[in-house]
């Protein structure tokens, strides 16, 4: 490999001299790109804000990037843009000198290095408000010295333009949800270059106090009109607010039946005060069928088909009809009739009565029942859920797995209770989160309400974190804990309700159900105790393509009492993710670690194991 290195004398702010981009460097490929000076921010941000990019091999021959050619025009567009990023992050006197130029490959490409200064940046001194309406301008000013304000442009912050951007949003935003539909928001910025201070004046125009007028609707055909004017958070006469109309939005679409719900507030040009609002609908198909097929290491070849009929037999009401087929679940039906906005826009009521027959390696069973629940939506990261269920068992007693005398164990028996739950998600994006937390609590209470055998309490807490280290790289962790405490009888608890570990969504080192208590013929016992912990770094690669390592911990106890942290079992592997529209595609290759059990699992997954 050739290399020559060539300085170019003279050259200030990216100008460079045509005999050399001419002669030596114009019309070549660009192999490498770097930067020197630049203390602020990285190589790939500023790779990420101009045109050139380096063009490796790979790149070409595996993504199908195209070649990029160095050319004098090219050159100065790109310390434009260079400059333009800079002094949008309010480093205003940035320089950038002149370039380095390495021939490489026999002079066939070249690698080449901006070479920057980019000295003191400016700083926010001051933040007033000021426009023709004292008082708000007054109550803006208290809220932002009470720290109630959520500004990002503040004294002491360095000056960038997409924080000020964002700033007028919200301080428009406030006030139009305030009442103020017409209200605009402008910075006058003043720039202390000498001392490299801005000082920040927000003119607020809030216009008139408005209100909503007249409520139109159109588009409907089967949904009957007051279950969707129940679903809206507005009226006629109340004060405007675009997030009274948004939530509206949102509601509408939860009753299930339309396909479109535009809502539009019909502004006027010379301002009225009174605002009527539009809402046009298209309703979904009366039916539609879902069918799905795949296969996983533990559940093989699996199908389900899932039929909806909307608005049945009237009003918003849907059934669906469901069928599922796996190894583990050889099938599966069940029929669930949903009526949304039972009580309040945000509550929904279902009925589902259920048969399945269920397959793992502790238990066979057949079953029957049905679930009677009630889902409240208390914003939008936040659910809690209420629910009724009865469930009759017959359990094949000649695979069940045991901890006690076989007359204690009932070939059929019957369950019912109360179960509850709450879930808290503000991950990021839904199918493949990048940050933000899950939080779920789920409890139920067996023979409590409804006569039965076993009498007992299951509850369950599980939290899971993603937070993004750098912008290829997520860290995703989880916990998980579970307990059942039997009831004054003391009696087993049904083995299809104990905690089981091990699988490609536990603790990954064990196959399906293989960690924790077994009998003397290796059938798993399950137990009423569970405790897991995973943490799974996930590096994009390139395109598509992840890579992820994990260390699991995780165990389970018969009871309670038995509960100890030395007897924790760890594994630890790694993975390959390929992600679709619908989430990613996997595959994870784990073993236990310093344990007499040694054995590798091999996991396929849809989807991240948590």
């Amino acid at each position: 490999m050739s290399l020559v290195l060539l300085t170019v004398p003279g050259l200030a702010r990216g100008q460079t001299s045509d005999p050399v981009l001419n002669s030596r460097a114009a019309d070549k490929q660009i192999r490498r790109l770097r930067f020197e000076g630049n203390d602020y921010f990285s190589d790939k941000e500023l790779t990420e804000a101009i045109s050139f990019s380096s063009n490796r091999w790979l790149g070409q021959k595996l993504l199908g990037k195209e070649a990029v050619w160095f050319s004098r025009d090219a050159y100065q567009m790109n310390v434009r843009e260079l400059q333009h990023f800079y002094q949008s992050e309010g480093f205003l006197n940035v320089e950038i000198g002149e370039p380095q130029i390495r021939l490489k490959r026999k002079g066939r490409k070249i690698e080449l290095t901006f070479r920057l200064t980019e000295n003191e940046a400016v700083r926010i001194d001051s933040l007033r408000f000021v426009g023709p309406n004292a008082a708000i301008n007054e109550e803006e000013q208290n809220l932002l010295q009470d720290g109630q304000k959520s500004l990002e442009a503040l004294p002491g912050s360095r000056f960038r333009d997409a924080l000020i951007w964002n700033d007028q949003e919200t301080l428009t935003m406030d006030l139009i949800n305030k009442g103020h539909a017409y209200a605009a928001a402008r910075p006058l910025i003043e720039l202390d270059t000498a001392h490299h201070q801005a000082n920040i004046d927000w003119e607020l125009e809030p216009g008139p106090l408005c209100y909503f007028g007249d409520i139109s609707i159109e588009g409907q055909e089967r949904t009957p009109e007051h279950l969707i004017r129940k679903q809206l958070a507005l009226e006629k006469g109340q004060v405007y607010s675009r997030a009274a109309l948004n939530r509206s939005q949102q509601q509408i679409y939860q009753l299930g039946t339309f396909r479109i719900a535009s809502i539009k507030a019909q502004l006027s040009r010379n301002q009225k005060d009174s605002i009527p609002v539009r809402i046009s609908l298209t309703e979904a198909p009366r039916t539609s069928t879902r069918v799905g097929v795949g296969y996983g290491r533990e559940d093989k070849f699996r199908t389900f088909v899932d039929f909806r009929i909307l608005n049945f037999p009237g009003g918003a009401r849907r059934l669906n009809l469901y069928a599922k087929h796996s190894a583990l679940e050889p099938y599966r039906f069940e029929a669930r009739l949903t009526q949304p906005a039972v009580f309040s826009p945000n509550s929904t009521l279902e009925l589902a009565p259920s048969v399945k027959k269920q397959k793992e390696a502790g238990y066979e069973l057949f079953a029957y029942g049905s679930t009677l629940g009630l889902l409240q939506r208390l914003s939008n990261q936040l659910n809690v859920s209420l629910s009724l269920y009865y469930e009759n068992v017959n359990l094949d007693t000649t695979s069940v797995a045991r901890t006690v005398e076989d007359a204690e164990v009932l070939k059929n028996y019957s369950k019912g209770g109360l179960a509850g739950g709450l879930l808290f998600d503000s991950s990021q994006p839904r199918f493949d989160p990048a940050r933000g937390w899950v939080v779920a609590l789920n409890a139920k209470s067996n023979s409590q309400l409804l006569p039965g055998k076993y009498s007992f309490f299951k509850y369950q807490l599980e939290v899971k974190h993603y937070q993004q280290i750098a912008e290829p790289l997520i860290m995703a962790m989880r916990a998980r804990y579970g307990g059942i405490r039997p009831g004054q009888s003391r009696g087993p608890v049904p083995v299809e309700e104990r905690f089981f570990a091990g699988g490609s969504r536990s603790v990954r080192g064990w196959a399906r159900q293989q960690l924790g208590p077994i009998d003397d013929e290796g059938v798993p016992l399950g137990g009423n105790t569970l405790i897991e912990v995973s943490l799974e770094p996930r590096l994009r690669l390139f395109g598509p393509l992840s890579l992820v390592v994990f260390a699991d911990a995780g165990n389970v106890w018969p009871q309670l009492s038995n509960f100890s942290l030395q007897d924790l079992r760890f594994s630890a592997g790694g993975g390959l993710r390929f992600s679709t529209p619908i989430g990613p595609v996997g595959i994870d290759l784990a073993r236990p670690v310093a344990d007499s059990d040694s054995k590798w699992q091999l996991h396929f997954n849809i989807g991240h194991a948590f």
